[in-house]
C-alpha cells in the first residue's frame, strides 16, 4: 500500500492526519459536528464476506493505455506524412494539435496517478484516508485539464480551416480568429475555476478541515454544464463549417469527402459530451453512500473518448492522404513514376483554378496540374507553386 501508515476510508482515523482529512471532508458535507474519531461514517460499507468486489482498476488501465496509443498513432502519423511530403507545408495548425495532443495525453497520464496513489477504480472502503485526499486534490487538476486541451484540440481545426480559407472573405478570416480567442478565453478560465471556485479551495481536503468552515462554492454541477453547453455549441459549428467553406471550392472529389467525414464524426463528440453531462446528473441525482473513488471512473471514461475522439478527427483531413492515395491504387488510377502530380515532369509554371467569391469575383485559390486536372492533395491549402509562380511572373 503507497503512502504514510492510513486507515481505510469508514474506520477510525489511524493518524493526526487521518482525522484531519475526515473532518475536512465532514465539514465539505455539512456535517462539521460529528466527531472525526469514529470516522467518515457514510462511506460505502464493505460487502458481506463471500460476495464479488467489483473494481474498475483494470479498465482505467487499459483505457490509459488504448487512448495514449491511439493519440500519438493518428498525430505520429500526421507529423511523418508533413516531414515527409514535399507538397506540403507546415502550419499553425499542425503545431497547435502537438500542443493538443500532448494536453490531452497528460490526462490519462493523471489517471494513471489515481490508480497507483488515489485509489482510482477501486471502491472507497478499499482506500486509505490519505489516498483519498490525493484524490480529492487530482480531480480538481484534471477539471481544468481537461478543458484546455479539449479547447487547444479544438484551435488546431479552426487553424486548418483557416488554411481552407484563406482566399476567402475577410468575414471567415475574423470569424475564425474570434472562434480562437473564445476558446483561449474558455481555457483560460477554466484553470482559473479549478482553484477558485469554492473558498476555501476544495482540492486541499486538509485546509477545509483546518478552517472548519463550509466552503462557500459555485454550484459544481452548473459550471460544468456551462461548460459543456459551450463545447457542444463549438462542436456543432466545427462540423457545420468545412460543407460551408468547401461548398464553392474546387478541389479532388476525395478531398472534400475526406474533410466533411472528418466533420461529420466530429459530431460524435457531442454525444460524447452530451453523455458525460447525463452521467454526471445522474450521479448527483443518485443518494447513495459515498463512494468517490469508484463512482468517477465513469466521468472518466466519457472524458478520455472525448479527447481521444477530438484528437483523431483533428488529425483525420491530413491523414487522408493516405487514404486518398490508397484509394487511387486500389482503383488502378496510378500515377506514372518519377512525374509530380502536380507539376507532370516538373516543365512549365502550375496553372490555377478558381471560385467564385460572393461579390462575384473571382479568386486564385491553388495550383492546378498541367493537364488542367485539379490537384490530388490540396485540402489543407499548400501554395508553394501558387507563390512561387507569383514570383516568376
Amino acid at each position: 500500500m503507497p503512502g504514510p501508515p492510513s486507515a481505510f476510508v469508514g474506520q477510525p482515523p489511524l493518524t493526526a492526519d487521518d482525522t484531519l482529512i475526515v473532518h475536512g471532508w465532514q465539514v465539505l458535507m455539512g456535517m462539521g459536528r460529528s466527531d472525526p474519531s469514529l470516522g467518515l461514517t457514510i462511506a460505502k460499507k464493505p460487502p458481506p464476506r463471500g460476495q464479488t468486489e467489483s473494481s474498475d482498476t483494470t479498465n482505467i488501465a487499459v483505457g490509459c493505455a488504448i487512448s495514449m496509443v491511439l493519440m500519438t498513432l493518428f498525430t505520429g502519423t500526421r507529423l511523418t506524412i508533413r516531414a515527409t511530403n514535399k507538397a506540403l507545408i507546415w502550419g499553425m495548425d499542425d503545431w497547435a494539435i502537438i500542443a493538443g495532443t500532448l494536453c490531452a495525453m497528460v490526462l490519462p497520464i493523471v489517471y494513471c496517478y489515481k490508480l497507483v496513489n488515489a485509489g482510482g477504480g477501486k471502491h472507497v472502503y478499499n482506500v486509505t484516508y490519505w489516498e483519498l485526499a490525493n484524490h480529492q486534490a487530482m480531480s480538481s487538476v484534471t477539471f481544468g485539464l481537461f478543458y484546455v486541451a479539449v479547447s487547444v484540440i479544438k484551435i488546431s481545426i479552426v487553424f486548418f480551416y483557416m488554411r481552407l480559407s484563406a482566399f476567402a472573405s475577410r468575414g471567415w478570416t475574423w470569424a475564425h480568429r474570434i472562434f480562437i480567442a473564445a476558446l483561449t478565453i474558455g481555457a483560460i478560465i477554466s484553470v482559473v475555476l479549478a482553484f477558485v471556485w469554492c473558498d476555501p479551495y476544495t482540492g486541499d481536503i486538509r485546509l477545509v478541515g483546518r478552517r472548519n468552515i463550509k466552503p462557500k462554492c459555485i454550484p459544481l454541477f452548473n459550471m460544468g454544464v456551462g461548460y459543456s453547453v459551450w463545447h457542444i455549441l463549438s462542436d456543432c459549428l466545427l462540423c457545420v463549417v468545412p460543407f460551408m467553406i468547401l461548398w464553392r471550392v474546387q478541389m479532388n472529389f476525395w478531398t472534400k469527402f475526406s474533410v466533411c467525414i472528418a466533420g461529420v464524426i466530429g459530431l460524435g463528440n457531442v454525444g460524447v459530451t452530451l453523455a458525460r453531462v447525463l452521467n454526471q446528473a445522474s450521479a448527483l441525482a443518485r443518494r447513495g453512500a459515498f463512494d468517490l473513488t469508484y463512482t468517477a471512473t465513469s466521468t472518466f471514461a466519457y472524458s478520455i473518448s472525448e479527447l481521444t475522439l477530438g484528437v483523431m478527427t483533428a488529425n483525420l483531413p491530413v491523414l487522408s492522404v493516405i487514404v486518398t492515395k490508397t484509394v487511387k491504387i486500389l482503383s488502378g488510377s496510378i500515377v506514372s513514376r518519377g512525374r509530380n502530380p502536380d507539376t507532370p515532369g516538373g516543365k512549365g509554371h502550375p496553372r490555377f483554378y478558381k471560385r467564385k467569391l460572393d461579390d462575384g469575383s473571382d479568386t486564385e485559390f491553388g495550383a492546378l496540374r498541367a493537364d488542367g486536372a485539379q490537384p490530388t492533395v490540396r485540402h489543407d491549402v499548400e501554395y508553394v507553386f501558387l507563390e512561387e509562380a507569383k514570383v516568376q511572373r
